[in-house]
């Protein structure tokens, strides 16, 4: 199988888990990794909508894997989504390329896991808070997996990191 991660965190260089994710997902076999920042600066006019179509084409399963940016995706994301999964092509007349591809979320949080909850200072589950993306890619014809969570980042130890990194690891390869 082979999957794709658009990942996009605008601050890369100053985060722990993100980077270490994305570092270990390099590894996988049969997994391209593209980070939205690092390719396209924060510019949304620079993303080449023709050639991230061609790299989605080619894919079984597509990951985007993000922090949680005020309850949601970080900018360069969210723009990538609004052009890339263009009407005519991820879905609508004639567009189904998207449909049958594996479609996963790999997201961190800076809080911890447990105030995702209906209990919790969020109040919200990631999936609630997820349901957009979850919903578009469902209109666009793709299987949602389960959203791969790493929470607790601003606190998280090492371990707690490298374990993050493993899970992730072993879920590509899957």
């Amino acid at each position: 199988m082979k999957t794709v991660i658009i990942m996009s965190h605008p601050y890369y260089e100053n985060s722990r888990v993100n980077k270490t994710l994305f570092e270990a997902a390099k590894s996988a076999e049969n997994v391209i990794v593209r980070h939205l920042e690092e390719i396209y600066g924060t510019d949304t006019s620079k993303i080449d909508v023709a050639n991230e179509q061609k790299i989605l084409e080619n894919a079984d399963k597509i990951v985007f894997q993000f922090p949680l940016f005020w309850f949601g995706m970080p900018p360069m994301l969210k723009a990538y989504v609004d052009l890339v999964f263009a009407y005519g092509w991820a879905y609508g007349t004639s567009g189904d390329k998207l449909k049958g591809k594996q479609f996963q979320v790999a997201v961190s949080s800076g809080t911890a896991e447990a105030e995702y909850s209906k209990q919790g200072k969020v109040a919200l589950t990631y999936d609630e808070l997820l349901l957009p993306l979850q919903a578009t890619a469902g209109y666009c014809g793709m299987n949602i997996n389960k959203i791969f969570v790493s929470g607790g980042a601003l606190n998280a130890s090492d371990d707690d990191i490298k374990n993050y990194a493993d899970k992730y690891v072993a879920l590509l390869k899957n």
